[in-house]
């Protein structure tokens, strides 16, 4: 079954690679970001996601008032985060806190009742969401935070199925130039894993998609 599918954070790195595959399998998808990457059959639109939360949720309801019905929802976006909590701003938090769970929190409130219901829902994290460290205290609380935010919404049985995927570090831009990414894994093929980790039945399915070397381990899956 062909479905509409929504990428948040979907033009550029693993985002834009899942959106590749998705409209080579024939699906409608449609990315956001905050540029265009002008890619045929790829339907963009604007996304910003800053610290003001007004203008989050005036975006957001755009976005959707643009978009007849959403069968699965794919959550990627992300940016790197670096610095112990009094080192960082307010804007940086917010800003961050925004991104990681404020705009999916949101986003899943406004589709779960839309014309493509019973909404499929897609979060990508990242090795943070379980592993501490004293240089990443809002960063790997968001990406925690979004994992747990799947778990919960898996419960719901208005809610179709809910894929949590925590990939380790990617070859991407999300990386600065201070960062050796040469031992990183190749998106594409994360790209590749999660398509393949959201098939079949389950109702929720939390994977971890690790490097060195490269592999997936599934952690849970419920039916």
């Amino acid at each position: 079954m062909l479905k509409n599918i929504l990428i948040i954070g979907g033009t550029s790195g693993l985002g834009l690679e899942l959106a590749k595959i998705y409209d080579a399998l024939g699906h409608t998808v449609f990315i956001t970001g905050r540029k265009d990457p002008n890619i045929h059959n790829l339907h963009f639109f604007k996304l910003s996601i800053d610290q003001n939360n007004q203008n989050l949720v005036t975006q957001i309801d755009e976005l959707i008032r643009n978009i007849d019905k959403i069968n699965t929802l794919i959550y990627v976006a992300g940016y790197y985060q670096e610095g112990k909590i009094d080192q960082l701003n307010d804007k940086e938090i917010l800003e961050m806190i925004n991104t990681g769970l404020t705009a999916p929190a949101i986003l899943i409130q406004r589709l779960k009742n839309n014309p493509g219901k019973p909404l499929k829902v897609m979060f990508v994290t990242s090795s943070s969401q379980y592993t501490p460290r004293e240089l990443e205290p809002i960063y790997t609380a968001v990406k925690s935070g979004l994992g747990m935010l799947g778990a919960s919404l898996s419960l719901d049985q208005s809610i179709g199925k809910v894929l949590v995927v925590a990939p380790s570090g990617m070859k991407t831009p999300f990386w600065n130039d201070s960062h050796n990414t040469s031992g990183y894994l190749n998106p594409t093929w994360v790209a590749e894993q999660i398509v393949e980790l959201s098939s079949g039945p389950f109702k929720y399915r939390y994977a971890k998609i690790l490097r060195d070397p490269e592999r997936v381990e599934i952690v849970e899956t419920k039916q």
